[in-house]
C-alpha cells in the first residue's frame, strides 16, 4: 500500500474520535470504546499485528491508565470535594475576593490564579465552574464570566492534576521528563503574562480606562510565570501549576500587606488550616523529590509488572496520586472532618470519575496499539512529507486539536505524543521541543473544548448560548495557537542550527 494512503488510513481512529466526541451526543466512554475496536481491527488487518501482541499492547495501556493517570485524577477530585465538605474552599475563595477592589484585578485573581490552583489540584471542570460562578456573584455578565474562566483555563492546564499531562507525555514518548517539563514551562512563559492581560481587557470591556489595573495585572502575570518556571526547572512537573497560582497569590498578598493596601478580613490561622492539604502536599513532594531516599525505589514500594510489551513500572508510594491522597486525608482531619466523612467523600469521588476512568483506559489502550502496530509511524511519515521543515509551525495546533477532541491535555498527549516524536525525528527537529509543544498547544485547545464550554454554560444556565461562547473563545484560541507556533518554529530553528 502506498505510504501516503497508509498514513491517511492511520488517521482513521483520530477522525473517528473527533467526529464522535464533537458531532454526536454519544457518551465519550462509548465513543472511545468504538475507537479502540476500530484501531484494533486496523492494526490486525491493515498493519498485520499479531493478536497476542495486540492484546498485550492494550493491556499495557490499561495499566498505565490506571496508575498514574486515573489514580491521580481520583485523588485530585477527592482533595477538592473534601475541601468543599470542610469549608476550606469557601475560606480560600472569600479571602481572595478581598485582595483588590479593582474589578479587572479581581477577574485575574479569581479566574487565573485561583482557577489555576483548582486546575493544578483537581481539574475536571472545577477550574471553569467555580471561577465562573464566583465572577457572576461579583457582578460580571454570565457570558463574560464564562469566557474569562475559559480563557484563564489555558496555561495552568499543561501541569494540571499534579503535572499528569507532562508525566504521561514522558511515558508515552520515552523522552526525558525533566527536559520536557522545562521546555513546556519555557513555551508557556510569554502566555503566563499575556493571558492575564487579555482577561483584564475582557473584564474591562475594552482598552479604554484599563491603565490603573495594568500594574497589578502585570505583577500577577509576572509572578505566575516566574513561580511556574522556577518550579519546573528545580522541582519537576508535579507542583508547577500549584506553585504558579499559589506563589503568585502569596507574593501578591505579601506585597499588598507590606504596602498597607490589604488587611486580612478573616482569621489567618483559619486560612492556613484551609490550605493545610496543599501545604502537606508541598512538603511531601519536596521530601520525595529532593532528598536522596532510596527505599521508595525498591520493592514493595516500586515494582515492575511483566505484562504488556514492555514491563510497566509502578511506583505507588511516591506517585503523585498517592502523595495527593495522603495530603487530602491529613488535611481533612485537621480541618475537622471525621474518618467517616472522609470515607464518604472518597466513595463519592470514585462515583464521579467512573465514566471518565473508562474513557481514559480506552484512549491509552488505543494509543498503545497505534504506536506498537506501526500506525503512528505511517501517519508521521505522511505528515513529515506534507509539511517538511514547516512542521514546527503546526505542531502546537495538533496539540490544540487533540484537546478540542478529547477535552484533556493528558489525552491529547496520549493520542499525539508518539506522532509528534516520530514526525520530529523525520524532519530533523528537536524531538523534546516538538513533543513539549503538543502539551503547550493543548492548553489553547482547552478553551474551545466542547466539554469545557458545556461545563461553563451549564454553570450559569447558558446552554442556549454555547455557540456565542465558542465564537468568542475560538478567536483567542486561534491567536494563542498562531503565536505559540511561531515561537516553537523560531526556537526549534535555533536548537537544531
Amino acid at each position: 500500500m502506498n505510504s501516503l494512503i497508509l498514513g491517511l488510513v492511520g488517521t482513521i481512529p483520530l477522525i473517528l474520535l473527533f467526529a464522535g466526541l464533537t458531532a454526536t451526543k454519544i457518551k465519550s466512554h462509548f465513543v472511545t470504546l468504538a475507537g479502540l475496536v476500530v484501531t484494533a481491527a486496523l492494526a490486525a488487518f491493515v498493519w498485520n499485528m499479531d493478536p497476542g501482541r495486540l492484546g498485550l499492547s492494550a493491556l499495557e495501556g490499561a495499566l498505565i491508565a490506571l496508575v498514574p493517570i486515573v489514580w491521580v485524577i481520583l485523588a485530585a477530585v477527592f482533595t477538592y470535594f473534601a475541601g468543599v465538605e470542610s469549608g476550606a474552599m469557601e475560606t480560600v475563595r472569600a479571602t481572595l475576593v478581598t485582595l483588590s477592589p479593582d474589578r479587572n484585578v479581581q477577574a485575574v485573581i479569581i479566574a487565573y490564579c485561583f482557577g489555576g490552583f483548582l486546575e493544578g489540584v483537581a481539574g475536571f471542570g472545577t477550574a471553569v465552574t467555580i471561577p465562573t460562578a464566583v465572577l457572576i456573584t461579583m457582578g460580571f455578565a454570565p457570558i463574560q464570566a464564562a469566557v474569562i474562566a475559559l480563557l484563564a483555563n489555558s496555561v495552568p492546564v499543561a501541569f494540571g492534576a499534579l503535572g499528569i499531562p507532562v508525566i504521561v507525555l514522558a511515558q508515552i514518548t520515552g523522552l526525558d521528563l525533566t527536559t520536557l517539563t522545562r521546555y513546556v514551562a519555557l513555551q508557556l512563559l510569554p502566555f503566563s503574562l499575556l493571558v492575564p492581560l487579555v482577561i483584564a481587557l475582557i473584564s474591562n470591556g475594552g482598552p479604554r480606562g484599563l491603565g490603573p489595573s495594568l500594574p497589578d495585572v502585570f505583577l500577577l502575570g509576572t509572578l505566575f510565570g516566574a513561580a511556574q518556571t522556577v518550579t519546573a526547572f528545580w522541582l519537576g512537573p508535579e507542583l508547577v501549576a500549584v506553585m504558579g497560582s499559589l506563589g503568585s497569590l502569596a507574593f501578591y498578598l505579601a506585597w499588598k500587606t507590606m504596602t498597607g493596601r490589604w488587611t486580612a478580613a478573616g482569621d489567618r490561622k483559619e486560612l492556613l488550616l484551609a490550605l493545610s492539604s496543599y501545604i502537606i502536599l508541598l512538603a511531601l513532594v519536596l521530601v520525595t523529590r529532593l532528598l536522596p531516599l532510596d527505599f521508595p525505589k525498591r520493592p514493595p514500594f516500586t515494582f515492575l509488572l511483566p505484562l504488556g510489551i514492555n514491563p510497566v513500572k509502578i511506583d505507588w508510594l511516591t506517585t503523585p496520586g498517592t502523595l495527593l491522597f495522603l495530603s487530602a486525608v491529613a488535611g481533612s482531619l485537621l480541618q475537622g472532618l471525621s474518618l467517616r466523612q472522609v470515607s464518604r467523600v472518597f466513595v463519592q469521588s470514585l462515583d464521579r470519575i467512573k465514566w471518565s476512568a473508562w474513557t481514559i483506559i480506552n484512549i491509552v489502550a488505543l494509543a498503545k496499539i497505534m504506536g506498537y502496530s506501526g500506525m503512528v509511524n505511517s501517519t508521521a511519515t505522511m505528515l513529515a512529507a506534507l509539511s517538511g521543515k514547516a512542521y514546527p509551525l503546526i505542531a502546537p495546533g495538533l496539540g490544540a486539536i487533540g484537546t478540542f477532541v478529547t477535552g484533556s491535555d493528558t489525552a491529547s498527549n496520549i493520542l499525539l505524543g508518539e506522532l509528534q516524536r516520530e514526525t520530529a525525528k523525520r524532519i530533523g527537529a528537536d524531538v523534546h521541543w516538538i513533543c513539549a509543544s503538543n502539551t503547550s498547544g493543548a492548553t489553547a485547545g482547552k478553551m474551545i473544548s466542547p466539554q469545557s464550554i458545556s461545563v461553563a454554560a451549564a454553570t450559569v444556565g447558558l446552554q442556549s448560548e454555547e455557540r456565542a461562547i465558542v465564537r468568542t473563545t475560538f478567536l483567542y484560541c486561534a491567536g494563542y495557537s498562531i503565536l505559540l507556533g511561531l515561537l516553537v518554529f523560531a526556537v526549534n530553528h535555533l536548537l537544531v542550527a
